[in-house]
């Protein structure tokens, strides 16, 4: 691999596409069971749909480069960023409340880094006739509360059809292709970032030659719930698959996604990380950085029913994700980021001692278990020409942010 002012190349993967042949020169029994699973998820959803565009004017438009035009100004923003939500998640005020929270992060950046411009889309998904109209009064509403702040961002909304985050994504990412956008990011409506989280981020990518994709230090706290708790206690041991960046808090370089998420992926920090995961590098997460001073908050998990719901969707894209992408990367990522010390699969992990290690070892042998019980009825879906027509949406009732100073964050 080539370099350029000595940084490496970004290598951008590619999926395999569904129902092409394998790679030959893949083992015979990998490539049968990859193939045989990818052919077990066959989505009927696209995340093509019509989208409004609202400015801060209070004009609307249903085209992307009516509304690129539009947001255009004096110096071309470096960044798009997206705010996805979804109209029954939160009462109005609870989405003013964030947005004021989000500008103050977004101003930070612009502080710190003037050269930067910043266009942030606010993203309002709803699913029948009724909503819509509230999705747009509300947008409206929050559009009037941005230009009163005076904030130096460029500031618009997105009103769509959902669910399905990448929907929204995919209708920011078309505009910051079209403006020349170097990075696009986004961040979750369920997460507190702390202050300077945005500016850190930012200098971080600018620094790094605007590549690849930087993500938040992801700070967890348990609900109240006992399922919340066990869950906080096993991660506590196992540690989770979080050593790149997640979507919640994260910021990509616009070629890493253009075109948008194909219809088929549903975990948008997966597409990103298998995308840019290089196992032929001496770190093959160089291209996908966690900045340890931007620091955002998140609870963990939620009630058993919609936890065990999460965590089949979450399953179910890992699958897909290890049935598509090239055998080398996604060997990687099974035995060192999904997987890693469950031994003797994956080798032992005791750097903090045997009990730990035995500890870890166990927790991930148990979420194995339930990760090939999954992979079992995709397998045979695939064998059998029943495929999975879609991946859930699974939400939890109740989506609110942590306030570091009041929650229990992770020991």
């Amino acid at each position: 691999m080539t370099s350029d002012g000595g940084r490496p190349l970004v290598r951008l993967n590619l999926p395999a596409e569904p129902g092409r042949p394998r790679d030959r020169s893949e083992p015979a029994l990998p490539r049968h069971l990859r193939a045989t699973v990818a052919r077990g998820y066959r989505p009927d959803d696209t995340w093509t749909v019509p989208v409004r565009y609202l400015l801060e004017d209070g004009s609307s438009t249903g085209d992307q480069e009516k509304a690129a035009a539009a947001l255009r100004g004096p110096g071309e923003p470096v960044f798009t960023l997206v705010a996805p939500t979804y109209v029954r998640r939160h009462t109005l005020a609870e989405q003013e409340e964030r947005l004021d929270r989000l500008l103050e992060r977004v101003d930070e950046a612009v502080r710190e880094h003037p050269g930067a411009g910043f266009v942030l889309f606010l993203g309002m998904q709803w699913s029948v006739p009724e909503e819509e109209k509230e999705a747009l009064r509300r947008l409206e509403a929050l559009l009037s509360r941005a230009g009163r702040h005076r904030s130096a961002v460029r500031v618009a909304g997105l009103s769509l059809p959902g669910p399905g985050k990448p929907r929204t994504l995919n209708a920011a990412i078309a505009v910051a292709e079209t403006l020349g956008c170097a990075g696009v990011g986004w961040l979750d409506d369920d997460v507190t970032l702390e202050p300077a989280c945005l500016a850190h981020l930012v200098g971080d990518f600018l620094d790094g030659g605007c590549r690849g994709a930087v993500g938040a230090t992801k700070i967890p706290h348990a609900k109240p719930q006992t399922t919340s708790r066990l869950l906080h206690r096993a991660k506590a041991v196992a540690g989770p698959a979080t050593n790149y960046p997640h979507g919640c808090c994260i910021l990509v370089a616009t070629d890493v996604m253009a075109g948008g998420m194909p219809d088929r992926y549903v975990s948008d920090d997966g597409y990103v990380c298998f995308r840019l995961l290089d196992p032929d590098l001496p770190d093959p997460l160089a291209h996908l950085r966690l900045v340890p001073g931007a620091r955002c908050h998140y609870h963990v998990a939620g009630p058993a029913g919609e936890t065990r719901r999460r965590i089949r969707r979450l399953l179910l894209n890992h699958l897909v994700d290890l049935a598509d992408w090239p055998l080398p990367v996604t060997r990687h990522y099974f035995r060192h980021i999904l997987f890693p010390g469950m031994w003797p699969l994956t080798g032992w992990s005791g750097s903090k001692g045997v009990a730990q290690g035995v500890g870890n070892a166990a927790i991930k042998w148990v979420y194995f278990g339930w990760f090939a019980a999954v992979g079992a009825e995709l397998y045979l879906r695939g064998l059998f020409r029943r495929p999975l027509r879609g991946i859930r949406w699974a939400p939890y009732s109740t989506a609110s942010a942590p306030v570091p100073a009041d929650a229990e964050p992770l020991a």
